[in-house]
């Protein structure tokens, strides 16, 4: 069984937690060890997950060991030099998204694991979803035909008191940018991985409702390399939020995934259908804590599993750093005015 340390006791850490609960109970993972800034609710937190031991910094956890992995579900500031650190001291390491702020921190949190002989993976869960995976499977089948046009649609709104409420928030320093790294970036990257890797991209960034420094509402036109175009839409200003919306289209048919549900299939010579909705569907657009457990296990499970074999997780550094690619090229964009070409070269 793989024994994980947890650092963060937030909405991510929680779900990490839970995961971890489950895969205990089928033998092949569980939470030992968990750090967190606030001693009490770090306790607290721990009894609740059945881990036996806690601490109020990563470095004690580190030092006293008895883990094989660290996942990581803090600010996106802190990934990178919690991330190292973890490495450095020869764990596995399960990083929430973002990977990082910036890809020069990415790459180096990718050559120090490499270095060091231990897997690095990145929490995409909702590539495990089985709605997500039975696109990917007709996309790799050839049933939409060539690849035309993706389009990833996040139109959520947060109020003025989410970003008031964390400190770390709404700043470039230490969220890395707005709506697109921190809401839009799984939908991000789940386009990526049905359209695969963008060529070209031109944004347009800005902050409309909200007072703080970076977006709040973002939207970019894109060029795959395969030819196919793109368009991403990103924001936390639409009031009330709306359903995430993923498109697939392709010259023998369309996929459109709407929230959890496959809202549309349609392939030429084949009847339509339409998903059943999923009763706890991914309402992240309104309550991020409602969302299922159930892909992070099978995340989770799938990263445990590469370290039994020695293989690579489905989701691992170089997957992880795509969609913080085509979101650091759209930062870029935004600013120059300027079609970016990627890949993207950060120093």
């Amino acid at each position: 069984m793989m024994r994980f340390g947890l650092v963060g006791t937030g909405v991510g850490g929680d779900f990490i937690a839970r995961a971890l609960q489950l895969l205990r109970e089928e033998g092949s993972a569980e939470l030992v060890a968990v750090a967190g800034r606030r001693g009490t609710k770090t306790e607290e937190f721990a009894r609740k997950y059945g881990a036996r031991r806690w601490y109020t910094s990563l470095e004690q956890m580190l030092s006293e060991g008895g883990f094989d992995a660290v996942a990581i579900s803090t600010p996106h500031y802190l990934h990178f030099p919690q991330a190292l650190a973890a490495i450095e001291a020869g764990f596995h390491v399960l990083v929430d998204k973002p990977m990082a702020v910036n890809l020069r921190e990415a790459d180096e949190m990718m050559r120090r694991a490499e270095r060091r002989g231990v897997k690095l993976g990145v929490i995409f869960e909702y590539r495990f979803d089985p709605v997500m995976e039975e696109v990917k499977g007709l996309i790799e089948a050839g049933k939409l035909g060539r690849l035309i046009m993706g389009e990833a649609v996040v139109e959520w709104f947060r109020p003025q008191e989410y970003y008031e409420r964390s400190d770390w928030r709404g700043r470039w320093a230490t969220e890395g940018g707005g709506a697109l790294i921190n809401q839009a970036i799984h939908t991000i990257d789940l386009l990526l991985w049905f359209m695969g890797d963008v060529e070209e991209v031109w944004g347009l960034t800005g902050t409309f409702a909200h007072d703080i420094e970076v977006e709040d509402l973002a939207v970019a036109a894109l060029k795959f390399r395969s030819g196919a175009f793109g368009v991403v839409q990103g924001a936390t200003s639409i009031y009330p939020g709306l359903p995430t919306r993923l498109e697939v289209h392709g010259t023998e048919g369309t996929a459109i995934i709407e929230g959890a549900e496959l809202k549309t299939l349609v392939v030429r010579g084949e009847e339509a259908r339409r998903e059943v909705r999923r009763e706890s569907g991914l309402a992240s657009w309104s309550r991020p804590e409602a969302v299922p457990v159930d892909n992070h296990v099978k995340l989770i499970r799938d990263f445990a599993q590469s370290v039994a074999s020695g293989g690579k997780p489905r989701v691992d550094g170089a997957e992880g750093r795509r969609s913080l690619e085509l979101i650091r090229a759209i930062y870029h964009s935004s600013r120059t005015g300027r079609v970016v070409k990627l890949p993207l070269a950060e120093v």
